[in-house]
């Protein structure tokens, strides 16, 4: 059975920061909503949508090596499916407002996972410079 990295240090890192924009992209969410249970909140979106970016990724071997193909295809279908797990998982939807919260995470999460994969490249080329 596929690892979900290919076991080197840049995808680990890639992975990681990958993660944590997720984390990141929900956090700003949250905050933005004002809502009174954050933590609960959080959580109740970091579930959904991080495993559906793990299976996702898993699945698209998007960190098999680290590839512009793979998040593309990993940022299409695992953003998407992680607001359908929300929208089960909360039962509080319409199907109005899954569409334009699908619109608004695509966008937001590929921003911040963008940015996460920009920053995680400047810093494995200082980590991992020189080696193979």
């Amino acid at each position: 059975m596929p690892q979900l990295t290919d076991g080197t240090p840049q995808a680990r890192l890639t992975f990681a920061f990958d993660i944590g924009a997720i984390a990141a992209f929900i956090l700003v969410g949250v905050r933005s909503h004002s809502e009174a249970e954050a933590v609960s909140t959080f959580f109740r979106n970091f579930v959904p949508f991080t495993g559906a970016w793990l299976v996702t990724a898993w699945f698209a071997g998007t960190y098999r090596p680290p590839t512009p193909r793979g998040l593309l295809l990993t940022l299409a279908i695992g953003i998407p499916a992680g607001v359908l797990l929300r929208a089960v998982w909360t039962r509080s939807w319409t199907a109005s407002d899954l569409v334009t919260f699908m619109a608004v995470a695509v966008l937001f999460a590929s921003i911040f996972i963008g940015l996460g994969r920009v920053l995680s490249s400047l810093l494995a080329a200082r980590l991992f410079e020189g080696r193979s």
